[in-house]
């Protein structure tokens, strides 16, 4: 079974006599480092590596130790560098599909985005002044708002032309008819 080590890393060790000879790299899961260590040269090859197949670093008792992915994994089935690819890319894509779901049930559950934009200032104007201030079926003056007198959900403009001057009462009772 392939496993994730979320504690492990190839780390640079400090200078040392004996890193000198046999490299300053070495893997390390939590406090453990393991004895296998590595020169500069094969830190570099095996980190470009690693993007597309799986580096095998270390082999301790049955279990071997694999890099891919910036990810470490261990296995004690003796897998192949193909198998370790293939399990660890099918968790990636499950894991993809799990955030894009959830994702999208976030999206859903969310209030929706109001798509009404607001009416243009100068919009208002020539239209408050073009009705005389008052509502174009009862005269008042009273809560005045903004009516479409085609709605926006029948197709209807923010226009100068399908804008008219309606008081609360008197925009309520048209609703959203002609």
């Amino acid at each position: 079974m392939l496993r994730a080590d979320k504690n492990a890393e190839v780390v640079r060790l400090p200078w040392s006599f004996m890193g000198m000879f046999t490299g300053r790299f070495a893997l390390m899961s939590g406090k453990r480092i393991f004895e296998a260590r590595w020169k500069d040269q094969w830190y570099q090859s095996a980190a470009a590596a690693q993007w597309e197949d799986p580096v095998p670093l270390v082999f301790s008792g049955k279990r071997t130790y694999w890099w891919f992915h910036d990810c470490v994994y261990w296995d004690d089935d003796a897998l192949d560098g193909e198998d370790v690819k293939a399990l660890v890319l099918q968790r990636e894509r499950s894991q993809r599909r799990k955030l894009e779901t959830a994702h999208s049930l976030m999206r859903a559950e969310a209030p929706p985005v109001p798509v009404r934009t607001p009416v243009p200032g100068d919009v208002r104007r020539f239209v408050f002044e073009r009705d005389g201030g008052n509502c174009v079926e009862c005269g008042s003056n009273f809560d005045l708002q903004y009516d479409h007198i085609l709605p926006l959900s029948l197709g209807g403009a923010t226009s100068v032309e399908n804008l008219q001057l309606l008081c609360s009462t008197c925009n309520r009772e048209k609703s959203n008819s002609l």
